[in-house]
């Protein structure tokens, strides 16, 4: 297969694109140009940032990106399975990148800590308070996000995964088409980048040689595949139910067993940092993938200032070391003067 001419070659509209647009020139074929004008336009232009007029055609609509028919077809109330699957991945995709950013804040503490100790150890109870809080906010997002209610009115992970179960062939296959003529064409399968506790999942699929970050051409089916694994291997280690208990224990409710002995809480329901970073990279992972595959948008999850502790705390050494100096050459000042009496 010669290599793709991005400059000389066509891309082949998206299935999604297709489909977003048909869905959404019927329901308005279906309504009064009375009601389109005055009361769905002006509420789906606000919602997207954008002026589509009436009458609207395939032609207004092809401009739009896929993440605007899909935020124009949640206006509409579409039924259509990708909206609920954009919606849930939307909102726990925002939930596992705030758990994720936090958790990196705790990372960087462990890391920065020995470098700048005296720093930090000059303001404990702001850092006490501080890490105290980011653990509870950590785990308060992590047991929303796999939270075992039943209920039909909760946004969870795993019924995220069901969801996704019963509709991973809407998805096409290649991430894009590209064609340079009648005949010749390349398909750019979808890529996903290895976690450390995915290889033996891709090493069981027939990915040999796996390490961790590689980037892999996977297909909806095979994440699908991928996430009830991962999601499986949770529960038989009895990480959830450990989760669980310690939600239910100690973080939501005054227990008796927690008050009475919490190491012993604790040590039978043992949860650790690395488990909180699986929890919260499959979450992410995943509902970064299902947006990528409706949007065609790779959504940021780093954050763009992650270095801001370590630089207030090397200006704060900087300025603790000149408090120093200042002191010294004070005290100098102070002995010589007595000395000269």
């Amino acid at each position: 297969m010669q290599p793709i001419k991005i400059y000389s070659s066509i891309q082949e509209k998206n299935p999604l694109q297709i489909k977003f647009e048909d869905t959404i020139l019927k329901y308005f074929k279906k309504k009064d140009e009375v009601d389109i004008v005055n009361e769905i336009l002006p509420e789906v232009n606000s919602k997207v940032s954008i002026k589509l007029t009436f009458p609207i055609t395939r032609e207004q609509l092809t401009k739009l990106d896929r993440r605007q028919l899909l935020v124009i077809l949640e206006v509409l109330n579409s039924s259509i399975p990708e909206v609920s699957l954009f919606k849930w991945s939307n909102t726990l995709f925002g939930q596992s990148r705030d758990a994720y950013n936090k958790l990196i804040l705790l990372k960087q503490y462990n890391s920065l800590y020995s470098k700048y100790e005296y720093a930090i150890s000059i303001s404990p109870f702001f850092y006490n308070n501080l890490l105290d809080s980011l653990v509870i906010a950590i785990f308060i997002s992590v047991q929303k996000i796999f939270d075992n209610t039943t209920g039909a009115s909760s946004v969870t992970i795993e019924k995220l995964l069901l969801k996704y179960e019963k509709n991973y062939t809407n998805f096409p296959a290649f991430q894009d088409i590209y064609k340079w003529d009648k005949i010749s064409e390349e398909k750019l399968l979808w890529k996903w980048k290895i976690s450390e506790d995915e290889i033996e999942f891709f090493e069981k699929n027939n990915y040999s040689n796996c390490s961790k970050d590689d980037y892999v051409e996977v297909s909806p089916l095979l994440v699908l595949k991928l996430n009830e694994w991962k999601l499986n291997r949770f529960k038989s280690l009895k990480k959830l139910e450990y989760l669980y208990a310690q939600r239910n224990k100690i973080y939501v409710h005054n227990d008796k067993l927690a008050m009475n002995n919490l190491d012993k809480l604790t040590a039978d329901n043992p949860l650790t940092f690395d488990d909180f970073e699986h929890f919260i990279n499959f979450s992410l992972k995943f509902t970064h993938f299902i947006l990528l595959m409706l949007t065609n948008i790779n959504y940021a999850w780093e954050p763009t200032n992650i270095n801001d502790w370590e630089q207030t705390l090397k200006y704060t050494s900087i300025g603790l070391e000149k408090t120093k100096k200042d002191i010294e050459e004070k005290t100098r000042e102070l002995r010589d003067e007595f000395n000269n009496k």
